[in-house]
This record gives structure tokens, C-alpha cells and sequence, in this order.
């Protein structure tokens, strides 16, 4: 059977850190996982709808990596990404009579269900699953099946989960007890390659960039998070792919050359020991993520890192 898969990106993500907030999902992996679990043999295409902030109205570094994700998955074979601004409003507080500045996301609801109709008309599938437990889906779901065709719901948990919802759906999967088959793997799981004796060219190279990552983010009080340094952090001879990064700091990890930390409840990673010299390079300016990496300041460090004015 044929499957599309059809996912609403702010509730998508929204209900996985909600539930899973330290994961990171490998989507290609997702999606062969969900056609299968629905009986399906192939997918047909993967639609991600999602709102994109306008300039200067969001956190800079929520908006790279919404940048980074919406790019990664256009690589992926078979995905497509619709954006649509998303628009500023306000209303004035009932309580304290303050104006409240917020975004909030148009025609991305009424773009997914209409695309998941209009496709359903022309036999484009045969089983869909939508990433969503939004009711406004519900309409399109009951349309669907009029077609004679199954329309899923998937979700992390029944948190976010409208229990009218699962009345209109053919039936429900819960992804969160299946989260290891398709997200990348914790940094403290095992490494899958065997440890060497010594680092080798990779790990001495990764080692040395997170050194500098630290050096970057101590200017200002931080620390590294070591899911922003795996998939986030933009280095000059370290592997793109997140899996080499976390293989090389678990090989790092064994032989005591790098550790990991908690800090206000993130995983955070360092080195230890002696870094081996690098030729002089500048650093890349990384991808802030608010979710990642925290920064604490005070007077003393302001005034430490921002010189006085003159007099």
C-alpha cells in the first residue's frame, strides 16, 4: 500500500519536547517506520507544513534552527517543505491591561487537510498519517475515509491528543515507546564502533573544535550543550553528520579525553586534558539554540567581556 505522510510542524515538534524534550529526530528513519507500522509497503511523499517567522520577530537563534531543520529535511528524499509566514497580533491582557505582542501561524491547518483531500481525490495514496493531534484535522480525516481510504494520527503520548480526534481517525500510533527507532541514539548509549587504543585524526579534530566551542561560549558564561555541539555546532574539519560527531565523542568519552555534565537539566559536554594544538583558525559564528544553550550573565561578567565607556 501506498502511504503519504502529512505532518503539521509547530504541533509536531511541540508534542515531542513536551514529551521527549533531549531527542532529536532522524525523519527519513520516521518515515519508513510509520509506513510500515500502518501495513504500507512504500511512501509516496512527506509534506511538512509549517509557519516561518518574519524578520526581526523571533529569537534569531529559533529561527536558524528552524532554518537548519526546514533545510535538512528538503535533502531528504521524497520531503517536502511548505512554508507560510506566520503573522504578529496582539490583545490587551483582561488582568493586568497590558498590551501582549504574539505570532501565530496562517493557512498552515487549512493548507495540510486541504492537500490531504485533494490528493485522496486523485488516488494519490492509500493510507495517510498526520503528524498532528489538532481536531481541525478531523474534518479531512472523516472526508478520507468516505474516499475508502485510512487516514492515521500520530503523536508523542496522548498529551496532545484531542480524544474527539481518535473517533475520526482509522486508528492512532503512539510514537513515543518506539522514540529509539528513529531518533539518535543519547550520547551516553554505547558506541556502536569498536574503541581504539588511541583517538585518531577525527577524534583529536572533533576534540579540539569543542575546545574551541568552549572557548566561544565561556566569553559569555555558558557552556557547550552536547546535542547543539552533535547537530547544531558549525565546525572546519569535523563531519557533517550527527552520528560520526556522537561516535567521536563516545570514542573521546571512553579513553577520559571528553566528559559529559548536567546543567540546568541539558547535557552538557567538555574536554579534559591537554588539547593538542591547531593551526590558528577564527571561529564560525555557531547557530544559537535557545533550547540548548544557555547563557547566564551577571554585572560582573558584563563588565568583564563589554569594555566602560570612556570618560
Amino acid at each position: 500500500m501506498r502511504v503519504a505522510l502529512f505532518f503539521d510542524g509547530k504541533n509536531h515538534m511541540k508534542d515531542l519536547r513536551r514529551t521527549a524534550s533531549e531527542r532529536w529526530l532522524d525523519h527519513s528513519a520516521l518515515a519508513k517506520w510509520a509506513v510500515e507500522a500502518v501495513g504500507g509497503t512504500r511512501m509516496v511523499a512527506a509534506y511538512y507544513y509549517t509557519g516561518v517567522p518574519n524578520p526581526g520577530e523571533e529569537n534569531p537563534g529559533d529561527k536558524h534552527a528552524l532554518s537548519d531543520l526546514l533545510e535538512e529535511l528538503e535533502r531528504r528524499p521524497g520531503f517536502f517543505v511548505k512554508r507560510f509566514n506566520r503573522r504578529t497580533s496582539s490583545r490587551e491582557c483582561p488582568h493586568c491591561s497590558q498590551l501582549i505582542t504574539y505570532t501565530e501561524e496562517k493557512m498552515v491547518d487549512t493548507s495540510l487537510v486541504t492537500d490531504l483531500v485533494l490528493f485522496a481525490v486523485h488516488d494519490a495514496f492509500d493510507v495517510a498519517v498526520v503528524f498532528s493531534g489538532d481536531l481541525d484535522v478531523a474534518p479531512a480525516l472523516n472526508a478520507v475515509h468516505a474516499m475508502g481510504k485510512q487516514a492515521w494520527i500520530a503523536t508523542f503520548g496522548d498529551s496532545g491528543l484531542s480524544r474527539s480526534l481518535t473517533r475520526s481517525a482509522w486508528h492512532t500510533l503512539d510514537l513515543l515507546p518506539h522514540l529509539d527507532a528513529f531518533s539518535f541514539p543519547d550520547l551516553e548509549v554505547a558506541p556502536t564502533r569498536r574503541v581504539p587504543d588511541a583517538p585518531d585524526d577525527l577524534d583529536q579534530e572533533l576534540k579540539r573544535e569543542l575546545h574551541r566551542a568552549e572557548i566561544h561560549f565561556a566569553a559569555g558564561g555558558g557552556f557547550v550543550g552536547a546535542h547543539y555541539f552533535i547537530h547544531r555546532w558549525k565546525g572546519h574539519a569535523i563531519p557533517d553528520g550527527p552520528e560520526e560527531r556522537r561516535q567521536s565523542l563516545q570514542r573521546l568519552m571512553a579513553t577520559g579525553d571528553v566528559e559529559t555534565y548536567a546543567v540546568d537539566g541539558k547535557t552538557a559536554v567538555r574536554t579534559r586534558g591537554a588539547v593538542a594544538e591547531a593551526p590558528e583558525m577564527p571561529l564560525l559564528e555557531p547557530v544559537e539554540e535557545a533550547e540548548t544553550i544557555q547563557v547566564r550573565t551577571s554585572p560582573e561578567i558584563i563588565r568583564r567581556i563589554r569594555p566602560a565607556p570612556s570618560e
